[in-house]
C-alpha cells in the first residue's frame, strides 16, 4: 500500500521564543486574548502547508527577565517535554532576547542536557535580535528608574496591544514615568503599580493575579539585563559559537528615526500632513504624541551609535543588502535593538519595521494593533513577505541536511 500523502510529507516543530518580557499570552476571553507569536504562529502554520509539509508550531515561555542561563534550562524543559514523541526536524525562531536564547540552547544546553534532541536540529532563526550586545541595557543598569520603566513599559505594552490606543492610558503612562523618578525614594512604587494595573485594565481577578505574578518576577530577577550589554554578549559570543550542520540566519529590522515629519505623521495619521491637517482637532489628540514621545524615548535609548557597540563588518553582498533597505544602517534602530547588532549567520532578510512590528503587532486594525508609532509603514504585505522567506530558510535548510 502506497503511504498516504500526510505520510510523505516533511515534518518539522518550530518553536518559537519570546525576548525580553515575553509571554505566551495574557487574557482569559479568546477575542481580547493577546499573543506574543500569534499571527506569526498563524502565518508559519498556514505556510507549511502550502508548501506541503506538516508543522508544530509551538511558542515558549520561561522567565520574562532572568538570566540566559536560567531562561535556556526552562526552555529546554519544554522542548524536551513536547519533541519527545516523534523525529521532526526542530527549528528555533526566537525574537529580540529569544534569539540569544535559541542560540545558546544549539551550542550549549541541547548538546549538554539533550544530545539526543542535537540531530534533529536544523535551523536558528534569529529576529531583531541583539547579538552584540543592546546599550539600552546600561541604562536599565545604572539609571535608578530602570525597575520602575521596565514594568511600566511591559504594562504599557500588554494593556495597548490588548486594548487598543487609549488616550488617558498613555496619560497616565507619561504621568507615571515622570513619577517614577521619585518613586523610589518615596516608596509608592508598589502602589502607583498597583493603581495602574486596576485603573487602567479593568481585568478579571485571574487576569488580575497573573499579570501581578508576572510582574512580580520581573521585580524579582532582572538579571537578563546585565546579561545584554556589549561586554557580556562578547563573553556569549565566545562561549557559544555556531553547531555545524545547523543553518543559522536573521531577520534585520530598522525604523526611521525619530524627527519633527515623523511626529507631525503621527499625529495627522497621514505620511504627507499639510496645513489643513496640522490645525485639525487631530492635534488635540494626545495619544499619537505620547505614544511617539515614548518611540522617540526607546529609540534614543537604544544607541544606534554607541561607542560601546562593536560588531563585525558584513559581507560586501550583506552590506549591499543593508544598504539597499536600510540606507546608513549603522546608525539605524528599530526604537529597541541598534540595526548593526542584529546580523548573525544568513541574512534571510531586512525590513524598514520597528522592534514589535515583525510579531504582527503593528497598526493594521482590527486583527493588528500596535502600540509604536515609528513611522515604519509596516503592514500585512510586509508581515507575510518576511515569513515567506523565513519559512523558505527553514525547510531549504531541512532539505540540504540529511
Amino acid at each position: 500500500m502506497l503511504p498516504s500523502y500526510t505520510d510523505r510529507m516533511a515534518k518539522h516543530r518550530v518553536y518559537l521564543i519570546p525576548g525580553f518580557f515575553g509571554f505566551t499570552h495574557m487574557g482569559e476571553k479568546p477575542a481580547e486574548r493577546i499573543v506574543y507569536f500569534g499571527h506569526v504562529r498563524d502565518v508559519l502554520l498556514e505556510g507549511f502547508q502550502k508548501r506541503g509539509h506538516t508543522a508544530e508550531v509551538e511558542p515558549l515561555t520561561g522567565h520574562p527577565t532572568a538570566s540566559l542561563e536560567v531562561r535556556a534550562r526552562l526552555l529546554l524543559r519544554s522542548i524536551e517535554e513536547s519533541a519527545a514523541n516523534d523525529d521532526a526536524a526542530i527549528h528555533l525562531v526566537g525574537h529580540s532576547t529569544g534569539g540569544l536564547d535559541a542560540r545558546g540552547l544549539v551550542s550549549t544546553w541541547i548538546p549538554r542536557q539533550a544530545p539526543h534532541l542535537l540531530a534533529r536540529v536544523r535551523s536558528v532563526v534569529t529576529v531583531a535580535t541583539p547579538h552584540h550586545g543592546a546599550p539600552m541595557a546600561r541604562f536599565f543598569l545604572e539609571d535608578r528608574r530602570g525597575e520602575m520603566l521596565l514594568r511600566l513599559l511591559w504594562l504599557f505594552t500588554v494593556f495597548s496591544l490588548r486594548r487598543g490606543p487609549r488616550p488617558m492610558m498613555f496619560l497616565a503612562f507619561r504621568l507615571f514615568y515622570a513619577l517614577s523618578e521619585t518613586g523610589h525614594q518615596l516608596g509608592f512604587q508598589a502602589t502607583l503599580l498597583d493603581q495602574v494595573t486596576r485603573l487602567l485594565a479593568h481585568l478579571s481577578p485571574t487576569e488580575q493575579a497573573t499579570l501581578e505574578e508576572f510582574l512580580a518576577q520581573v521585580g524579582k530577577d532582572q538579571s537578563i539585563i546585565g546579561d545584554l550589554t556589549p561586554e557580556k554578549l562578547v563573553d556569549f559570543n565566545r562561549n557559544n559559537p555556531d553547531r555545524a550542520g545547523v543553518r543559522y540566519g536573521s531577520v534585520i529590522t530598522g525604523a526611521p528615526p525619530p524627527s519633527l515629519l515623523g511626529m507631525l505623521r503621527a499625529i495627522t495619521g497621514k505620511n504627507d500632513p499639510g496645513m489643513g491637517d496640522l490645525v485639525s482637532l487631530r492635534m488635540l489628540d494626545p495619544e499619537p504624541e505620547v505614544i511617539y514621545g515614548a518611540y522617540s524615548f526607546l529609540y534614543k535609548k537604544s544607541g544606534p551609535n554607541s561607542r560601546e557597540l562593536v560588531t563585525p563588518e558584513p559581507s560586501p553582498t550583506q552590506d549591499r543588502q543593508l544598504r539597499d533597505v536600510f540606507e546608513e544602517y549603522r546608525s539605524r534602530s528599530d526604537g529597541v535593538v541598534p540595526t548593526r547588532t542584529q546580523l548573525w549567520g544568513e541574512l534571510i532578510t531586512a525590513v524598514i519595521a520597528d522592534h514589535l512590528d515583525v510579531l504582527g503587532h503593528y497598526d493594521d486594525p482590527p486583527e493588528h494593533v500596535g502600540w509604536l508609532r515609528s513611522g515604519s509603514h509596516f503592514r500585512s504585505p510586509q508581515f507575510q513577505g518576511l515569513w515567506d522567506r523565513v519559512l523558505d530558510f527553514m525547510v531549504d535548510g531541512s532539505e540540504a541536511r540529511p
